[in-house]
């Protein structure tokens, strides 16, 4: 299921949080605040929350002590290296009230740490990944067991996020220079793939070069991979009412007019 503005995702993350999902997966790309949004809207519920890599018998033993709290297993695909973790992801994903979790080994880790073989466990499992896709030749049959969200906001809905996050950013950047770097994200979001992060980045970039002279926005545009010809023609379609006009600016700058026809369904695309 896709989804594509923060509201629609604060459903989801609160049907877990209220114990109405067994299963929640989250995917979407890197630096769109998933894992800060999801620490927002449990906050005041405790959970076990599993990063990256973990061993399982870690997992095992944290699934015990932490008993019937909701999991979430944020950067899953460390945790998928191991065969081992995926038999238990498997158990603590089943799809009735309450699951057995066996972990039949004499280690004496459990006996140190007073934890059985076996336990029964009530608890929900949320997993937040960049790329289902990758992990569903490990753990295929999971996705048929609760919610798989496909997060995709537009490019509106990040930076309505964005200023959202503008007064937690850098406090030695002031609101008005972090502005700044929010209008140049804007001015050029449709011919660039960017998010959070990117504005995260940027404020401590013109930190940084902010009494030194030095072009930031040259910088941040450079990191963001932005085709000059994309700009070009935003401008021309602004200033000229007509193909004519613009075609001719276009050619003055050493291009084609096929390639203005070219780059003018690129750029419709994008907006698209």
């Amino acid at each position: 299921m896709i989804v594509k503005t923060y509201s629609e995702l604060a459903f989801f993350v609160n049907m877990f949080k209220n114990g109405n999902a067994d299963l929640l997966i989250i995917e979407s790309k890197g630096g769109l605040g998933k894992s800060r949004f999801i620490e927002g809207v449990m906050s005041e519920e405790p959970y076990l929350r599993i990063l990256s890599h973990i061993t399982p018998m870690q997992f095992f033993i944290l699934g015990y002590k932490y008993k019937n709290l909701p999991i979430i297993i944020d950067d899953v695909e460390g945790l998928m290296s191991n065969e081992e973790n995926v038999s238990l992801l498997k158990m603590f994903c089943e799809t009735i009230e309450t699951k057995e979790v066996a972990w039949l080994t004499t280690h004496n880790l459990l006996n140190e740490q007073s934890v059985p073989q076996r336990y029964e466990t009530k608890s929900k499992v949320c997993i937040l990944t960049n790329d289902f896709k990758e992990l569903t030749k490990k753990i295929s049959a999971l996705k048929d067991r609760g919610w798989h969200i496909e997060f995709k906001p537009n490019n509106e809905e990040i930076l309505n996020k964005i200023k959202e996050i503008v007064s937690c950013v850098c406090k030695e950047v002031n609101h008005e220079e972090k502005l700044e770097v929010f209008n140049l994200i804007k001015l050029y979001s449709k011919f660039c793939d960017f998010s959070l992060r990117t504005f995260v980045k940027g404020v401590h970039l013109y930190k940084e070069c902010k009494n030194k002279g030095i072009d930031w926005k040259s910088i941040l545009l450079n990191d963001l991979k932005i085709n000059p010809k994309l700009v070009l023609l935003n401008k021309l379609l602004g200033e000229y009412e007509g193909d004519k006009g613009r075609i001719e600016n276009w050619e003055k700058e050493g291009y084609s007019k096929r390639s203005y026809y070219d780059y003018k369904r690129l750029l419709v695309q994008k907006c698209n």
